[in-house]
C-alpha cells in the first residue's frame, strides 16, 4: 500500500483517530492513547507523517492494523486505500 502525497496530507490534517474516538494531535496517524499501545519501533513511524515518505507511512498503518488485529480491508479506516 502506498498513499499520495494528498492522502499524506489528509491523514496529517485529520482532528479524529481512525482507530477509536480520541482526538489525535495534528501531524500523527493515531491518537496518543493507540499510538502508547504500539511498540516503540512502529511507534515512531506514525508521528510527524508530514515529513516522511508516503510509502513508510503506509507500511506504518499497515503494520499498526495488522497488531490491533484488524482485518487488512478496513486499514482505509486508518487513512490508507481508496478515496470516497
Amino acid at each position: 500500500m502506498t498513499l499520495t502525497k494528498e492522502q499524506l496530507a489528509h491523514l496529517a490534517r485529520t482532528t479524529r483517530c481512525p482507530r477509536c474516538d480520541h482526538s489525535k494531535t495534528v501531524g500523527m496517524g493515531l491518537c496518543r492513547s493507540c499510538r502508547n499501545k504500539l511498540p516503540a519501533n512502529m511507534r515512531a513511524l506514525l508521528e510527524r507523517i508530514p515529513e516522511k515518505e508516503p510509502w513508510t507511512v503506509g507500511q506504518a498503518l499497515r503494520q499498526a492494523a495488522n497488531y490491533f488485529n484488524v482485518h487488512f480491508q478496513s486499514v482505509r479506516k486508518f487513512g490508507g486505500g481508496k478515496k470516497r
